[in-house]
């Protein structure tokens, strides 16, 4: 590929990721265009070329800034914090609770308040692959594939996690940029050696990173709709609606049994049933008026 090629497959590349909403991922492949121009003796007197490219830059910056200023989540109090800890921390096991209380600052949209919970049970070790695999989440949900990608390669490079949790934390960030259609090379790790019999057992409950439910009633009756995981501790999954899909919300009540389900591992597809254990209307942040619903996942 000869290097106009190449510049012409980034901006073709970071154009498609505009058109798909992610604008800090466009920003930063246009950034390369242009570092790439002005080492290139080739192009970096092109002055017409490197103006569009920084005009292309500078729109981004304008767009993710517009966004930030719109989603900005009010900043819990401590005391409601610590209140909401307690209120959806469920297990009778200590560390799980712990990650269950931290799941529940995210869904509250505080996901900064919410990594610096898991990087701390990251840190301490307790139930390390579930505290990561949701740090990868909250940079997610924040539409920061690039940071989620750099803290992966981070933890490669330190001693914090088991080469089997780095394997398995690697299956399920790649099934999810991949549906998000984000090509991304992340470092390979080494194949865990024989002795590391207990180093995934946390890991029992499988990751389910999309949804397929069969809708029971209204005009889409028998289709099904399919949702992205956005949080999932143990068995218990959620998942953002659309104020849009007024009819989706309306029949998916809590309490009901959703029969038939398909659910989406980075390893798997399987089926099963679950229950909408819980639903609330979001209140602030980007998906500002959408509902998220929590699915208690059941064995078929």
């Amino acid at each position: 590929m000869s290097d106009q090629e190449y510049i012409k497959s980034l901006i073709k590349e970071a154009e498609l990721y505009r058109a798909q909403g992610l604008l800090g991922q466009s920003k930063d492949t246009f950034m390369k265009v242009l570092r790439f121009i002005k080492k290139d003796q080739q192009f970096r007197n092109q002055k017409k070329l490197i103006r569009t490219v920084v005009d292309k830059i500078k729109a981004m910056e304008k767009e993710l800034a517009a966004i930030h200023e719109e989603a900005v989540v009010p900043e819990l109090s401590q005391d409601v914090q610590d209140l909401v800890k307690n209120l959806f921390s469920f297990s009778k096991n200590k560390d799980v609770a712990e990650v269950e209380g931290a799941v529940a600052l995210a869904k509250f949209g505080q996901y900064e308040t919410a990594l610096t919970e898991f990087h701390r049970l990251l840190k301490e070790g307790k139930e390390p692959l579930v505290a990561a695999k949701n740090i990868i989440r909250c940079h997610l949900a924040l539409s920061s594939p690039n940071e989620a990608i750099d803290q992966f390669e981070q933890w490669v490079s330190v001693d914090v996690l088991s080469k089997g949790q780095l394997n398995n934390i690697r299956a399920f960030l790649q099934s999810v940029l991949e549906k998000k259609g984000i090509k991304a090379q992340l470092p390979v790790v080494e194949a865990p050696s024989e002795t590391g019999e207990t180093e995934e057992k946390e890991g029992e409950v499988l990751d389910i990173s999309s949804v397929g439910v069969r809708l029971r009633s209204g005009s889409r009756k028998g289709s099904i709709a399919e949702f992205d995981v956005t949080f999932q501790s143990g068995n218990v999954i959620s998942i953002v609606i659309s104020s849009k899909e007024s009819e989706l919300v309306d029949s998916l009540e809590l309490g009901i049994k959703l029969a038939d389900m398909q659910f989406y591992s980075p390893i798997a597809i399987f089926r099963g049933c679950g229950i909408v254990s819980r639903k609330t209307k979001i209140k602030s942040g980007p998906k500002k008026g959408d509902y998220m619903l929590d699915i208690m996942v059941e064995s078929g």
